[in-house]
């Protein structure tokens, strides 16, 4: 049995660095930068983000690949992709539901920081303290941002009345906090594993044999603790103006009357509060197993 080292280890993406002469330094980091713009501006031009997410989504994407280096970038990318795809399948059934994403599934700068914040947090402790933790919990949070994301977007689509996770024999409505569907937990555990076969493929963590249930057991947590936080204590009310329900906190141009739910856990806080908790069961799991291969 090999004794698995806590000793944090330092990914290649960050030894490059300190080996490459100042000017190659400099260059390797304005390529990155513009990938990441290019990267960003084509998210723009394909109505996956609005124009106001264009900056957002540039710095989390910078950070991500200044401090976790080009494999990090990739997984986000997949991520993004995986959202983006989902979200568009079906998106006129979906607005006929009166659940799709608004702007035509575009996405704004408070989802992307909502979505992306702690693994950009991640990448700036691997900058700065590079090794294996800061991979773990980058790892766990981006995997429940893709599971809680296809999950919502899958499960719209099924065929079953969702069903209130905190009270199983009540029926919601497609899309509301807190329901949850077969479909979904299919869709939550499928895009865990993608995000899982990436860091796999890509050589995230220095063992392998940790790297899909850190992904597939901390997205698919964080994607339930998403549905539950939804459920117990996510703001919910209705517009002012159309009487419509809503969990948003303005909607047509004015502020919501909150019916239920503390008044600023609203869709954001909660994605922030998931990706924690995702992270926080991926870096368990690590610390309770990685001592034993």
């Amino acid at each position: 049995m090999r004794i698995y080292s806590m000793e944090p280890r330092r990914p290649q993406a960050v030894d490059r660095r300190e080996d490459e002469p100042p000017m190659l330094t400099f260059f390797t980091i304005v390529i990155e930068f513009f990938v990441v713009l290019a990267f960003a501006l084509t998210a723009v031009l394909l109505n996956a983000i609005d124009a106001r997410g264009f900056l957002a989504s540039a710095a989390v994407g910078f950070a991500i690949m200044y401090g976790g280096g080009v494999s990090w970038f990739v997984i986000v990318a997949v991520f993004f992709t995986l959202g983006v795809v989902f979200t568009l399948y079906k998106y006129g059934y979906k607005r006929q539901l009166g659940s799709a994403q608004g702007k035509g599934g575009a996405r704004n700068w408070p989802h992307i920081l909502a979505n992306g914040g702690l693994a950009s947090i991640a990448a700036m402790w691997n900058l700065s303290s590079p090794g294996t933790l800061p991979a773990v919990v980058f790892l766990g949070a981006i995997s429940t941002s893709a599971a809680d994301t296809v999950a919502t977007e899958l499960g719209l689509l099924s065929h079953s009345q969702p069903r209130l996770i905190t009270n199983p024999s009540r029926t919601v409505s497609p899309g509301t906090s807190g329901g949850v569907s077969p479909l979904g937990f299919v869709g939550a555990a499928f895009a865990s594993l993608v995000i899982g076969i990436m860091a796999l493929a890509l050589g995230v963590l220095p063992d392998p044999y940790l790297i899909l249930p850190l992904a597939v057991v901390g997205g698919v947590f964080g994607a339930v603790f998403d549905s539950i936080v939804g459920a117990a204590v996510q703001r919910k009310g209705y517009c002012v103006v159309c009487l419509k329900p809503t969990e948003a906190l303005k909607h047509c141009g004015e502020r919501t009357k909150a019916t239920q739910g503390l008044w600023f856990i609203e869709n954001n806080m909660v994605n922030v509060i998931s990706t924690v908790a995702g992270g926080a069961v991926s870096l368990a799991i690590f610390w309770a197993f990685a001592p034993l291969i």
